[in-house]
């Protein structure tokens, strides 16, 4: 079978959303070793209000008042709580990058249903660490935010992208699959992923088997990915 060239793709071009995301990650790295203290307090301190408050109860004062600070100070910082929540949410991009880490990571068939199940288990966990901000970044995208729906393409990329080559590499019953297709087929899986994911977050105790269905999800993707 023909191993398909790997493509280096263009940048996605930045919407509105996004430079405005990009200036407040500039403005964060613009701060000197104080002003990043202060600013990690906050946002540890708004970290520990999610545990046991919604992101849309969250409050300028509230999370000051955790972090043993002021109003004032916070807006020092960020424009608003929504602002923080996206810094937040920023961080998440970088847990998903481990996912492929290894380059022969679901491309070896003697381990390919281990590394599947491997996969929507981690996939899995970062939804249970980071529930409450997905499920926050993802309304402000399907509401229309442009600087978190930029998110969800920056913490879906690599996943797709990964999941895409290795669809191209293996093909379709020996014939060659474009990267079209392949990436078409790559947001399908991913998407019922991403899905079951926030549904075992949200209603852990009423889901069905959890186990049974991570265990489904990891036969489709070894079955997408079979030499």
């Amino acid at each position: 079978m023909a191993m398909s060239k790997r493509v280096t793709k263009a940048p996605l071009p930045v919407a509105e959303g996004g430079q405005r995301g990009q200036k407040l990650v500039k403005k964060a790295m613009a701060l000197g070793a104080k002003g990043n203290k202060t600013r990690s307090l906050l946002m540890a301190s708004a970290r520990r209000l999610l545990d046991a408050n919604s992101p849309l109860s969250l409050s300028a004062a509230a999370i000051s008042k955790e972090a043993g600070t002021s109003p004032p100070t916070f807006y020092v910082y960020f424009e608003n709580v929504e602002d923080i929540l996206w810094a937040l949410c920023e961080e998440i991009t970088q847990d998903v990058s481990h996912l492929f880490d290894d380059d022969t990571f679901l491309r070896v068939d003697e381990r390919l249903e281990d590394d599947a199940l491997a996969f929507v288990r981690g996939y899995c966990a970062i939804w249970a660490e980071h529930g409450p901000l997905l499920l926050y970044r993802n309304m402000e995208a399907d509401r229309g935010n442009k600087r978190f729906n930029q998110l969800v393409l920056r913490i879906a990329l690599p996943i797709l992208e990964g999941i895409t080559e290795r669809i191209v590499e293996v093909g379709l019953q020996g014939q060659t699959v474009s990267r079209v297709d392949a990436n078409a087929e790559a947001v399908v899986l991913v998407s019922a992923i991403d899905r079951i994911a926030a549904a075992l977050h949200l209603w852990p105790e009423e889901s069905l088997m959890p186990e049974v269905l991570l265990r489904a999800e990891a036969r489709v993707l070894t079955r997408m990915l079979r030499r």
